[in-house]
């Protein structure tokens, strides 16, 4: 029971201890303001638990978001890697993530500005010493 709730309950036994004439106009508005403590008591104890049932659906949406923005970033704060490359036919520079590697990993795509096919070496990436050299490295 909530304070309020015994607080109420207080000033009930009071006024039921006093032994009014129910019948008299000061009885019947005390017992109406009695009446509206109780109610106004049990209304906010109810606010009280959704609002606790509330804070605890925040908290674990808050841990949610924490892990899906964890799975969503790099070890280092950045949603990925930025590259960039230099058309050489027109010298535009092409910029592109990790993710594009993807969508050009048979070594050509297009020039978004000149629209020529740019001719990727991507054995290089194959090499454990990421040299091109086609050896290992002691």
């Amino acid at each position: 029971m909530s304070e309020l709730k015994k607080e109420a309950a207080y000033i009930k036994g009071l006024f039921d201890g006093l032994g009014l004439d129910p019948e008299q106009d000061v009885s019947k508005v005390l017992s109406h303001i009695i009446s509206y403590l109780e109610k106004s008591a049990e209304e906010i104890e109810m606010l009280d638990s959704e609002q606790g049932f509330l804070a605890d659906r925040i908290d674990d949406h808050d841990d949610l978001i924490e892990v899906i923005a964890e799975e969503l970033m790099d070890d280092d704060g950045f949603e990925d890697d930025l590259y960039q490359l230099k058309c050489d036919n027109c010298g535009a520079v092409i910029e592109f993530t990790g993710d594009d590697l993807d969508d050009i990993a048979d070594g050509s795509f297009e020039c978004p500005e000149c629209g020529e096919v740019i001719e990727l070496d991507l054995g290089a990436m194959d090499d454990e010493c990421g040299c091109g050299c086609g050896h290992d490295h002691e």
